[in-house]
């Protein structure tokens, strides 16, 4: 039970908000002037990202997210200064508009803004938020600035017709090649196996009625991506092939984001993501991907909270 009444303070207070496929990620913090923003409280809950799991879950899952924020920093809840949301599945407008409605009546902060959610990372991973930043998660996206402050994004589209490389898209590509090889269509893998030992079926014609039976397909098969790293690893030339080419994919979602910005081929680069922060298979394949195309990215970071991008971000807009 929180036990510290927030006092004049609170001007200063600030929420970021990183809501994605998989998970949403608060924190709480104290801003002061120019000094990096003192932590106060961290909440986590699944996955606010209206798209992947309605508008309704994904308000009750930030909700839940923002009431344990407060509830770690020990504090009585109140409206803060500002709320910074980077969350995916918000990029349209009305979706904004709903998402922002619920937040003024729940009394989140006094001011929300909503960002791009690879614009944390940009401001984060990245010196002067000036480069590229990359998120690779359960979907993908870019967003580049260059000097001027200009800026682009490529990728982004949704998993329909989208997010290559991501934790989706490497699960989809398994489930494509593991039906293939049932069949007889293509070379056996070790991708049947994992799949089904990993969705608790016994034959591959199963796997469909579990992923149904989570209740959430797209982050099932988003969460195969880890059975794709392991055989990579071990060596199968059907895993292989699909971290190749989401490695190729997000090469050149970076690249083209160069070419549009001018940026040459040296500028930083900040990488977000579980799929990318959590496979060194991924990033290597990545970053030879990305020397084929003469690109040589300096510094490259790796951006573990991409919240922290969003309290960053709340300092200059205060």
């Amino acid at each position: 039970m929180p036990t510290n009444q927030a006092t004049a303070t609170d001007a200063q207070l600030a929420i970021g908000v990183d809501g994605g496929g998989t998970k949403t990620e608060v924190w709480l913090a104290q801003l002061n002037g120019s000094a990096p923003p003192a932590i106060l409280g961290r909440g986590l809950a699944a996955s606010s990202n209206p798209r992947a799991v309605g508008m309704e879950t994904a308000l009750a899952n930030l909700g839940a997210a923002i009431n344990l924020a407060w509830a770690d920093a020990k504090l009585t809840k109140c409206s803060v200064r500002v709320a910074v949301l980077a969350m995916s599945g918000a990029g349209h407008a009305a979706v904004r508009e709903e998402i922002g409605a619920w937040a003024r009546a729940q009394g989140i902060a006094e001011e929300i803004r909503f960002e791009h959610d690879a614009e944390p990372v940009l401001a984060e991973g990245t010196p002067a938020g000036q480069g590229i930043a990359l998120i690779v998660g359960t979907g993908s996206a870019a967003i580049g600035a260059d000097v001027y402050g200009k800026k682009h994004v490529v990728g982004g589209w949704g998993y329909h017709y989208g997010d290559e490389g991501s934790a989706y898209w490497i699960g989809r590509e398994a489930l494509v090649e593991v039906a293939r090889s049932a069949d007889g269509r293509s070379a056996p893998t070790m991708l049947v196996s994992l799949l089904m030992a990993k969705l608790e079926v016994d034959e591959p014609r199963s796997i469909l009625g579990a992923l149904e039976k989570t209740g959430n397909v797209r982050g099932a098969i988003a969460r195969l991506a880890v059975v794709v790293e392991q055989a990579a690893r071990e060596g199968d030339v059907a895993a292989l092939r699909i971290v190749r080419e989401g490695a190729r994919e997000l090469a050149l979602m970076t690249a083209t984001l160069a070419t549009r910005l001018e940026l040459g081929p040296k500028f930083p680069l900040a990488l977000a993501g579980g799929v990318i922060c959590g496979s060194d298979l991924l990033y290597n394949e990545l970053l030879a991907a990305l020397a084929q195309r003469d690109i040589h990215p300096e510094p490259v970071k790796r951006v573990p909270n991409p919240v922290a991008g969003c309290l960053r971000l709340a300092q200059r807009y205060l």
